[in-house]
């Protein structure tokens, strides 16, 4: 019937007492950071409860998602919803990607999709460019992306990531990678054998990743634990 029923730890969204009118009916889907909970609902508007620190409040973009929202994306701390007109609205804390106005030119329209780290987020766009933005330590979680700019400006047709990198997937069967080195940010090692032919990418969620290649081959990188 749409509604949402909620238990556990109150500050971290266990309670939702404060929303409970909007979401007793009408949500299709939820999404969550550490410690707070966001529900889209039929209509494209979102409703948030839970930890204010971590995108529980969302106040100061109410007006932004009170329609048009398709789906959210999050990091442990904020929240990215991705709206049907193709933009992005973010909220939550700045050091986890809630503050995406360093980029807010470009993710005003027509992106398809975002991707996320820990602390960072990388929004797909329909040219095939990739525009990243995060907080504290955002080399090390992706947010920067600088050093592969010229080659994820277009062409990107996919991405994956884990905890702390990014990979993205190119139409020409290549694979770019930024972020933490230790968690597969840095795919050098392996630079010979991503150059091409790789149909698809999984993630592992401690710090590697697997590319898989349309000749049956795979090859991995990252964390060797």
């Amino acid at each position: 019937d749409g509604s949402v029923i909620t238990w556990g730890e109150g500050v971290s969204g266990g309670d939702s007492s404060s929303v409970a009118s909007s979401i007793n009916s009408g949500v299709i889907e939820i999404f969550s950071t550490f410690s707070a909970y966001a529900a889209v609902k039929s209509d494209g508007s979102v409703i948030t409860w839970g930890n204010s620190n971590y995108g529980g409040n969302s106040s100061s973009v109410a007006s932004s998602i009170n329609s048009g929202v398709k789906e959210i994306f999050s990091t442990q701390g904020a929240f990215a919803a991705l709206k049907s007109d193709g933009s992005v609205v973010t909220w939550g804390d700045s050091n986890y990607g809630g503050n995406s106005s360093s980029v807010a030119s470009s993710i005003n329209s027509g992106v398809i999709e975002i991707f996320s780290t820990q602390r960072a987020f990388a929004a797909l766009k329909s040219d095939g460019s990739v525009i990243t933005w995060g907080g504290l330590n955002g080399q090390v979680f992706g947010n920067d992306s600088s050093s592969v700019a010229n080659s994820i400006n277009s062409g990107v047709i996919d991405i994956s990531s884990n905890e702390r990198a990014f990979a993205a997937l190119k139409s020409d069967g290549s694979v770019i990678t930024w972020g933490d080195s230790f968690y597969g940010g840095n795919s050098s090692s392996v630079a010979s054998s991503i150059n091409s032919g790789v149909i698809k990418i999984f993630p592992g969620a401690r710090g590697a990743f697997a590319a898989l290649k349309s000749n049956g081959s795979l090859v991995t990188w990252g964390n060797s634990d």
